[in-house]
């Protein structure tokens, strides 16, 4: 594995509502804090100035413009739902100014969602205006991209699997409400974990902030940062009830890895 410079940033850390969630008149929702607005949950991790997109939020025409994404070079997708994809149209943008297909990596059954809920992408009848010209590359195990050896980990959302991702030093994993043991075991020790914390009750798709802090600590990366947060953990004072080497990340939050 090369040592490739990596930098992660947080487009999105909101849960599929997004912060502040339409029509609720909550304390958090009507927070001032600017690290309490939360589009829905994406990321951008730079490899060797590559650009890797991870999910395509239905918020990425928007994350794109407030941190200036004008390049992206390839797709991670975790899984299908509608929070993670719902963006997809959007990538027409970046064929358009690149003039070249995008290479979009994830597990077969994402894929073919993909392809049967956006089937005018993959038309053969001619289009009178653009669409995304997308290149689906199913991941089978770890794999390369610009000398970066990538490491997909199965991750539990509920009775689904969905995939999380090793990239170098850092694990990015959401929508977990579980992780199998060796998925543990590939992660342990990394320096930055990113890993969903939805809320304090338990959930039975998503981690808990409790069994987020439980899980974290099992994993015990240098610095983990908690993301796809819903409306009931407010930044300030949630922030005070985490243990060291623990933080809540924020939209437009850049790291090292």
């Amino acid at each position: 594995m090369t040592d490739a410079r990596l930098t992660l940033r947080f487009l999105g850390t909101g849960g599929s509502f997004g912060v502040p969630m339409l029509a609720c008149p909550c304390a958090v929702c009507a927070s001032p804090d600017s690290r309490d607005k939360r589009l829905r949950t994406s990321a951008l991790v730079t490899v060797n100035d590559q650009r890797l997109l991870i999910d395509a939020s239905p918020d990425l025409r928007a994350q794109g413009i407030e941190h200036g994404v004008n390049r992206v070079d390839a797709v991670l997708f975790t899984h299908d739902h509608a929070d993670h994809v719902g963006g997809i149209d959007d990538l027409r943008a970046y064929n358009l100014r690149q003039d070249g297909k995008l290479s979009c990596y994830g597990d077969a059954r994402t894929l073919a969602a993909i392809q049967s809920r956006f089937d005018y992408i993959f038309s053969s009848r001619p289009a009178l205006g653009s669409r995304p010209q997308l290149d689906l590359c199913e991941i089978n195990g770890p794999f390369t991209l610009w000398g970066q050896e990538i490491t997909p980990l199965q991750v539990m959302h509920g009775e689904q699997p969905i995939t999380g991702y090793r990239i170098g030093d850092l694990a990015y994993i959401t929508d977990a409400s579980s992780l199998p043991e060796e998925t543990v075991a590939a992660v342990r020790g990394v320096n930055v974990l990113a890993l969903n914390a939805l809320r304090h009750e338990p959930h039975p798709l998503h981690l808990s902030l409790d069994e987020a802090i439980e899980m974290a600590r099992r994993i015990g990366a240098k610095r983990t940062y908690f993301m796809h947060l819903g409306h009931e953990l407010e930044h300030e004072g949630t922030s005070r009830l985490l243990p060291e080497g623990i933080k809540l990340a924020y939209d437009g939050l850049k790291i090292e890895a």
